[in-house]
């Protein structure tokens, strides 16, 4: 009966928490949610940054291979020299534009070499511009109309208008300090420098485009940009990935074969 009563004593027993308790309790709350929303806010930062990452170098990456895929192909014959200057800036060659000649058709194999001679239909001329103010890099393809056969690409006859204007990314800009465009002409003789690799290359060093002769001498040229996400996410704190740029570099050399650099270099572009 005893025990009884002490049961039936604490059920009618009415007293909650005093003010201290629940005020105790109440910052304990506060405290655990605010960790475990810091806690998810970080986790989908992260999750964004590497989400935007990822897409980056999926379009920086798409871009630089159809560039790539383009250049292998800008040897139709020997001593053929595809990169194309006209004495001015609008339609030459520079840091920002790539202008160039070649015979590169996604039907056909990869694997194979040119023919010496394509018809008219099977050689155009590409221009990749980057656009600074929209920030986009655009591939502008003009089909050739003559079908004269010659060892120098601005000889060719190209449309006025361009058959096709592909925007190879968005969201672009160059490397800090770097040009988006760097071409080089074969030295004299192989060079080598302190923790240099040796290289039968030379960096030219043209003004805002290049000159004809520089543009007859371009052996090889370097493309070198940055990307960044394409699509904007919902994110709780965007800051972080605003700068979330993927960088992309690639250096295509224009050779049928390659110069022998133990002797004094003569070679020219596509020999």
């Amino acid at each position: 009966m005893l025990i009884l009563a002490r049961v039936l004593a604490r059920v009618r027993d009415r007293s909650g928490f005093t003010l201290i308790e629940t005020i105790v309790a109440m910052v304990t709350g506060i405290i655990v949610t605010g960790a475990l929303f810091a806690i998810l806010e970080v986790s989908v930062r992260q999750s964004s940054r590497l989400s935007g990452v990822a897409q980056a170098t999926q379009v920086s990456r798409t871009a630089m291979t159809h560039i790539v895929d383009e250049l292998r192909s800008a040897c139709l014959s020997t001593n053929f020299t595809p990169v194309v200057s006209t004495g001015t800036e609008a339609t030459s060659s520079g840091e920002k534009k790539l202008v160039f000649v070649n015979g590169y058709d996604e039907k056909t194999s990869k694997t194979e070499e040119p023919p010496a001679e394509l018809p008219a239909s099977g050689i155009h001329k590409d221009v990749i511009e980057y656009n600074e103010a929209k920030q986009q890099l655009i591939d502008k393809t003009y089909i050739a109309t003559s079908n004269v056969p010659t060892e120098t690409a601005e000889k060719y006859t190209f449309g006025a208008s361009p058959t096709s204007t592909v925007i190879l990314a968005e969201k672009v800009k160059p490397v800090e300090g770097k040009k988006m465009f760097e071409y080089f002409r074969y030295g004299k003789a192989l060079h080598t420098g302190t923790g240099e690799e040796a290289s039968t290359l030379e960096k030219m060093a043209p003004g805002s485009f290049l000159t004809e002769t520089e543009a007859n001498e371009a052996a090889s040229v370097v493309i070198r940009f940055l990307t960044a996400p394409q699509t904007k996410e919902t994110r709780m704190n965007e800051t972080p990935e605003k700068n979330t740029f993927a960088e992309q570099t690639s250096q295509t050399i224009f050779t049928l074969g390659a110069p022998n650099s133990e002797t004094t270099i003569s070679a020219a572009p596509c020999e």
